[in-house]
Order: C-alpha cells, then structure tokens, then sequence
C-alpha cells in the first residue's frame, strides 16, 4: 500500500518519468551506435537544459522527447525556447505554470497536466485554482494577475479572440512582451501535446485534481 502511495505521489509531483508498456511501440529508443551527430547534439541539450536540474524530465526516453529526437535539429531549438519560457522570462513561476496548465486543460492532455500540477503549487498557485480548471470552471481563488494570464489564454482558446478590456489589462500588467511570453509558453506547450498525442504518450494518473473531459473547456 506504501509503494502505492509513493507512486501517486511521484506522478504527481515529479517530471514525467513513468511511461506504460505502451509508450514504447511509437518513437522507440534509438541505440546510441545509431544515433546521429545531430541527434546526439540534441540528447546533450536535454542534459544540460535546466529543467534536469529543476526535476523538469530532461530524460530521452520520455515524450514528447522521443519524438522530438526524430527531428533534433527541431527538437535543439525546441529546449531551448522551453528553457526560456519555463525560466528566464521573469513571470513568477505560479503564472508561467499557470499559463502552462491552462495548456494542458485546452489540450486535454493528462501528462502534461500532471508533471506540472505539483510545480504550479510549489510555485505558489492555490491548489483551488487548478482544481477549478479542471472541473471546467472558472477558478474562485485566482489573484489579479494570475487572472488576467487566466483572460488573456482562455479567450484566445474559446473566443479565436481577446477583447480590448482584457488586452488593455494584459499589456497594462505585464507589458507587450510579457503578453507574447505567455502566448509563447502556451503555444510551446500546444506543439508538446500534439508530440505525446501522435506517440500515444501516457502517464500513470497522480493525486491531482484529474481534467474532467467537457464540451467546453473554459466557460464563458
């Protein structure tokens, strides 16, 4: 019974590591004897990258990595944009992992929602928040900004629009680029579940608030 709360616990909270037996019938591993220059440049970016250091599933072996190795003149550019949007962008990590989860609920994508529950909650997100989002409603206990990350994202992914209130309060917080940083973060994370959808990536579920599957995402 401890074993299997430790596991939960780790889905929950850790980066992707745990893979079904069925993960590995698309995008097998490729032996290092028959990897290229270029393929092994990528696997170098993914060591170094700080998501390792971060617990950020900076293992080869993982989707949507497995995928991106396929390409790894793609995939090189890839970690490094993802190394720049999770890091360096200067949002707090509660909003950058906000932004990401919000993603993840568009998506509908579990993996994706599980590796980063556990890091929007240390970043300082309310549990309530995610929890909401999950359920498919809009979330109670959002702070103003993380509010406005919450307008901007959700409007663009229901709507195909952002109105001038919401555009006027994204710029006005966090200025034009901090408006396309988080528009970056969630598109980045758009190419990331399309990569685990087309190599049938899946992950055991966590303790987390699981996304309950909707007609509509993000209610009006």
């Amino acid at each position: 019974m401890k074993k299997i709360i430790a596991i939960a616990l780790l889905a929950a909270f850790a980066a992707p590591s745990l893979l079904s037996a069925a993960d590995n019938t698309r995008f097998p591993p490729i032996p290092v004897d028959k990897q290229t220059a270029k393929q092994k440049e990528f696997i170098k970016a993914l060591t170094d990258s700080p998501r390792s250091a971060n617990g950020g599933g900076g293992n080869i072996t993982n989707p949507p990595f497995k995928v991106y190795l396929r390409s790894p003149e793609f995939g090189t550019y890839a970690i490094k944009m993802s190394d720049y949007l999770r890091f360096d962008t200067g949002l707090e990590n509660r909003l950058t992992e906000l932004a990401i989860l919000i993603a993840a609920r568009n998506w509908d994508n579990d993996y994706i929602w599980t590796a980063h529950f556990g890091p929007a909650v240390k970043g300082g997100l309310d549990p309530s928040v995610a929890a909401d989002m999950a359920a498919g409603k809009r979330p109670a206990k959002m702070k103003d900004d993380e509010a406005i990350v919450y307008d901007l994202l959700t409007e663009i992914y229901r709507d195909r629009k952002v109105s001038d209130a919401t555009f006027a309060k994204a710029t006005g917080k966090f200025g034009e680029k901090g408006v396309m940083d988080i528009i970056g973060l969630a598109s980045y994370y758009g190419n990331t579940a399309m990569a685990l959808i087309v190599s049938n990536g899946t992950r055991p579920a966590g303790n987390e608030p699981k996304l309950q599957k909707l007609t509509q995402n993000f209610p009006k």
